[in-house]
């Protein structure tokens, strides 16, 4: 029960993301958001059209506050082909003491 409040908590707040590519920072699109047993994984998407190395992803909430931020080294093509390998996968767990 609780997990599943946080996990929809949390997928309420993120609403924007960046990613940068060849040391410029750009909007994505923020793709699905997909549920899994654990937690969730956010899929952002990239411009088809720029290319070269993204080094950098970042997921921020309605008031442009950095919520996370996470560092690449892929290389990107013009036919998207490892866009969708951008994804921030969130786990939640309870721990017993």
């Amino acid at each position: 029960m609780l997990r599943d409040e946080l996990v929809a908590y949390a997928k309420q707040i993120i609403k924007k993301a960046k990613y940068t590519i060849n040391g410029r920072t750009y909007d994505a699109t923020i793709g699905q958001v997909v549920d899994n047993a654990a937690g969730f994984t956010v899929y952002i998407y990239a411009d088809d059209s720029i290319t070269g190395t993204i080094t950098n992803a970042s997921l921020y909430d309605i008031n442009d506050k950095l919520l996370v931020s996470r560092a690449y080294n892929t290389t990107k093509d013009t036919l998207a082909t490892t866009t969708i390998g951008i994804e921030f996968e969130f786990v939640v767990t309870e721990k017993s003491s």
